[in-house]
């Protein structure tokens, strides 16, 4: 009897275990954790940006075809000096000479392109200083990596994928919202009869014919397009680098928080004993790194910054008054439209950067206060003497400055648009629209 009882207790067991061995095979599987090589970098925030600087002929990515083949790098060069000279030079002639040719036609035909043309002229001085800069750029990406380097947790990774997506995704953004004025401006334009920008083209007359007229006003949407491109990417890369930049303040200021800390981010009951204490200070000293990192960081893409929005300061009152000045006085129901996107494109121009700006001096505030959340109680005094001299150096602003003559704040731009509002008032108060319909 005892063996048989033995016998079936045994039965038992090998059943349960088969049952727990088949429950086991009918679970799924855990997802495996991504590998180091598949994680997203900081730098493909600037994938799509660097492919339209690629297309434009500034510079030939890495990987490319210019960087094999030798006759592919004399290929692209040539194709460079063709865009620098077609949008450096050709271009503002173009708008400069056609003002000669322009007689006879409409004050909403000529104030269109005017608040095209001011854009266009000082495009070159843009393209300019960021070319010249370009290499600065290139240089942020190794302290990038570093920064990078440093985030070990999967919400720190999933903040940079998402940064990664927004970044590519804005330049998209730009591109199309650019892109969709010009078609807005090529449809009004046939829908009036009339080129959309009237540009002086050699051997073109669109007044003779129809199908002059057809040339032209394709020729234009043309050139308008490729301007569009080198515009919007022009104004959409000071973006991309302060969210960057913003992002990886975030995540200095998480971790700073966790100073002290447990592993699961809760704080450790007494005081540490030495070897916590040596561990803490080692962190901490890894954060005081971080932070000179960014500040370097800033260091490169600051003077780019700096040259390229200090022009488009110059000119966005300029702009944005012309541009009111032919929607509320002399502009028809298309025209109205056209310059409306025109409106807003050119807002897109200063108002994202200026925001960014702003919003980067708020995360430097946030870091400073982040200090005070962590666990400094109870630490050693080498890791208390070190916290007040990141917490000194943390409490500095982070300010960017146009050419050290303007803040690039959101101040400044309410202050342009208040100034641009202002002469529009001006040129409105003078009657100007119902003088120049008497004459005519």
């Amino acid at each position: 009897m005892a063996i048989k009882g033995l016998l079936s207790s045994f039965r038992v067991l090998k059943s349960v275990s088969a049952m727990a061995k088949a429950s086991h095979k009918s679970k799924p599987e855990p997802e495996p954790k991504p590998k180091p090589e598949e994680l997203l970098e900081s730098r493909e925030a600037f994938r799509n940006l660097f492919n339209c600087f690629y297309a434009l002929g500034m510079q030939a990515p890495d990987g490319s075809l210019p960087t094999k083949s030798n006759a592919w790098q004399s290929i692209y060069r040539c194709f460079s000096a063709f865009m620098y000279l077609w949008q450096l030079l050709l271009v503002p002639t173009c708008f400069v000479i056609s003002y000669r040719y322009m007689g006879g036609m409409e004050i909403t035909q000529v104030l269109t392109s005017l608040q095209v043309a001011i854009d266009a002229v000082i495009l070159p001085a843009k393209i300019v200083a960021l070319a010249w800069n370009l290499h600065l750029l290139r240089r942020a990406e190794h302290h990038l990596a570093e920064l990078d380097g440093r985030c070990k947790r999967p919400e720190e990774f999933q903040m940079i994928m998402e940064a990664v997506q927004f970044c590519n995704r804005l330049v998209w953004f730009y591109q199309l919202s650019y892109g969709f004025y010009s078609f807005s401006t090529f449809v009004c334009a046939f829908l009036l009869r009339q080129p959309p920008y009237a540009l002086y083209l050699p051997g073109l007359d669109w007044k003779r014919s129809q199908l002059q007229f057809c040339v032209q006003a394709w020729i234009e949407f043309f050139i308008m397009n490729v301007t569009c491109l080198h515009q919007a990417s022009d104004d959409v890369y000071a973006v991309i680098y302060l969210y960057v930049v913003r992002l990886h303040v975030r995540l200095l200021a998480m971790r700073v928080r966790r100073l002290g800390k447990s592993a699961n981010d809760e704080a450790t009951d007494g005081y540490p004993d030495e070897r916590r204490q040596e561990e803490h200070c080692q962190e901490l000293q890894r954060c005081i790194v971080d932070h000179q990192t960014l500040l370097k960081l800033l260091d490169c893409i600051g003077p780019v910054i700096s040259g390229t929005i200090f022009v488009q300061f110059l000119i966005t009152a300029a702009i944005m008054g012309t541009t009111m000045i032919n929607i509320f006085i002399f502009a028809n129901t298309n025209t109205k439209i056209a310059s409306i996107i025109y409106l807003s494109a050119v807002t897109l121009q200063t108002a994202p950067c200026c925001y960014q700006a702003t919003s980067l001096k708020l995360d430097n505030e946030e870091l400073a206060l982040a200090i005070f959340q962590c666990r400094w109680l109870g630490q050693s005094a080498r890791f208390r003497k070190m916290l007040l001299y990141y917490l000194h150096r943390a409490q500095q602003p982070i300010t960017l400055t146009a050419m050290k003559l303007f803040p690039i704040n959101l101040a400044t731009y309410f202050s342009i648009a208040k100034f641009s509002f202002s002469l529009y008032t001006l040129i409105k108060g003078m009657n100007l629209g119902e003088r120049f319909t008497r004459t005519n």
